[in-house]
């Protein structure tokens, strides 16, 4: 009972956790700070570790959102 009490909540706090949105992109210098990069890296490598469930840094997430927006917009010069 106790496992699967720890396998739900860690469910909900993941799926909370794999969103970006459009004020973390704006403040991308916040939250890709070495301080919370190695404390993310942190939970990251323990959830791993208990559950064998990846999680990308959100880092990576925002650079490949933001590259994907920008992937066929003409260029202002």
């Amino acid at each position: 009972m106790k496992s699967i009490f720890l396998v739900l909540t860690s469910l909900i706090f993941l799926s909370t956790g794999c969103t970006v949105s459009e004020e973390m992109i704006a403040n991308k210098q916040l939250y890709c700070s070495s301080v919370y990069k190695s404390i993310r890296a942190v939970g990251r490598t323990a959830t791993e570790v208990t559950t064998g469930i990846a999680i990308p840094d959100v880092c990576d997430t925002i650079d490949a959102i933001v590259e994907e927006d920008t992937v066929g917009k003409p260029s202002e010069i």
